[in-house]
């Protein structure tokens, strides 16, 4: 099992039900992080367990090195994208959870935080969150926000790179902010990334109504160490794999 080890300990969520069950069924078990390590021990399967790193982060330095000096490409059939530029500073949000998304008051209250935010918001509108808020009659066009449709992976990491900050509620997306360096908002009561709460550099917000204080808290600390690898887990993977083929 490849990302073996990470808990969210929220059983609400289907993902935390599967990440239990494989670790248990799984004969070998590569962990990204030193947490993900001890939880499995905690769980009697230490001596299937083997700390690699984390594949995305491999595939995530690579990308960054390779938009970093390209220009912002959004969209073009975006629409009103007024705003959105390094130059004048912009926020990201994407939104796409069943616990943030099926309860029309919740969610009209998180798109409601979003829109009263003081700079553009890029809401990259997952088509769950575009269906939920059509039928709760939701506008994901008021005041701030700038609505667009998902961007292809290098273009989102160009787009968190040139951002001021993210709103969230993805597990992916939180550590790939992190180690963008850029501070990140989760609209979540917990995170499978704990490391990204160093610092500062993410902070869980649970009620959309303190969603506004969360993102434009004071700034991150610098952190030190590379809790989600080196940048080479792939090459952990497979030798642990030619190991035991």
């Amino acid at each position: 099992h490849l990302e073996a080890g990470l808990r969210s300990y929220n059983r609400v969520m289907p993902e935390e039900h599967n990440r239990v069950l494989t670790d248990h069924a799984a004969d070998l078990l590569l962990a990204p992080t030193d947490l993900a390590v001890r939880n499995l021990a905690g769980e009697g399967l230490a001596e299937r367990t083997l700390l690699v790193g984390d594949v995305m982060t491999d595939i995530l330095l690579r990308v960054r090195d390779a938009v970093a000096d390209k220009p912002l490409q959004l969209p073009a059939d975006a629409g009103d994208l007024r705003g959105v530029s390094e130059e004048s500073g912009y926020l990201l949000a994407t939104v796409h959870r069943a616990e943030n998304t099926d309860d029309p008051k919740r969610l009209r209250g998180i798109v409601e935080a979003l829109a009263a935010l003081p700079l553009p918001v890029l809401l990259l509108a997952h088509p769950r969150l575009r269906a939920k808020a059509d039928a709760a009659g939701i506008d994901l066009t008021a005041g701030s926000l700038r609505v667009a449709r998902p961007l292809p992976y290098p273009e989102m990491v160009r787009a968190v790179l040139g951002s001021r900050g993210v709103v969230t509620d993805s597990g992916g997306l939180q550590k790939e902010v992190f180690l963008l360096r850029r501070p990140c908002t989760t609209l979540r009561t917990e995170t499978e990334w704990p490391e990204t709460l160093q610092g500062g550099w993410n902070t869980l917000c649970a009620d959309p109504a303190d969603l506004v204080g969360a993102v434009l808290r004071d700034g991150p600390t610098p952190v030190t160490g590379h809790p989600y690898g080196d940048g080479h887990a792939a090459e952990k993977v497979v030798a642990a794999l030619a190991e035991r083929a």
